[in-house]
């Protein structure tokens, strides 16, 4: 049998296939993720990425991060220590989020940024469009943690996942370097690894775990 990589309960089964892919669903937090053996590499990984356009003079992927900075800055004071984690090349939130007088530092292990920002404590934590691509769950939300200080929220934007049925082809498990799909219940579960609780929020793909 195959464990979860968010609870490690044992029992997880296949639920859909799809593009070569199995989706196995754990029964206890209700994760549904992609076995290791279907995982594109580090590498492919990088070069999906250099096709995307998440730069600051795209109008749209700035509008999108600036839902995410609104409730970021909904939650913090000014002048917030903040970490953007897995910020992407281009760490165009973190600079939203400097520009809005929050100090915001970039994180990005697929990129090479900011291997020391992880030395710091921050008040705020934020995942934009990241914990779907997180490859050791657990470890990196443990590591995720250790950056918090006291009290201190994580903002996370996800996906929740559809049916069964309509898993196989649905946009966000069509996307190779998406391993992770999570259900309110296993966004809580991993909200309760660091000691928070998941929160939704008036956009329906933004959680604040407290």
């Amino acid at each position: 049998m195959t464990a979860c990589k968010l609870c490690w309960e044992d029992g997880c089964v296949a639920v859909a296939r799809g593009n070569g892919r199995d989706f196995l669903h754990c029964p206890a937090c209700d994760l549904v993720f992609v076995p290791e053996a279907q995982w594109v590499t580090v590498a492919a990984e990088r070069a999906r990425y250099a096709h995307h356009d998440n730069v600051v003079t795209n109008q749209g992927y700035v509008a999108f991060l600036g839902q995410v900075a609104d409730v970021v800055c909904g939650v913090t004071a000014p002048d917030a220590a903040v970490l953007d984690f897995g910020s992407g090349e281009n760490h165009v939130l973190t600079d939203i989020l400097n520009g809005r007088g929050r100090r915001c530092r970039a994180y990005d292990p697929l990129y090479g940024l900011g291997g020391d920002a992880l030395l710091g404590k921050y008040d705020l934590v934020v995942m934009c469009e990241v914990i779907e691509h997180l490859r050791d769950l657990r470890a990196e939300l443990a590591r995720l943690g250790g950056c918090l200080r006291p009290g201190a929220p994580v903002v996370v934007r996800t996906q929740c996942y559809p049916s069964w049925a309509e898993l196989s082809s649905w946009r966000y498990a069509r996307d190779a370097t998406h391993i992770n799909f999570f259900a309110p219940r296993s966004l809580e579960h991993a909200a309760g690894l660091i000691g928070r609780t998941s929160q939704a929020t008036q956009l329906p793909d933004i959680v604040v775990w407290r």
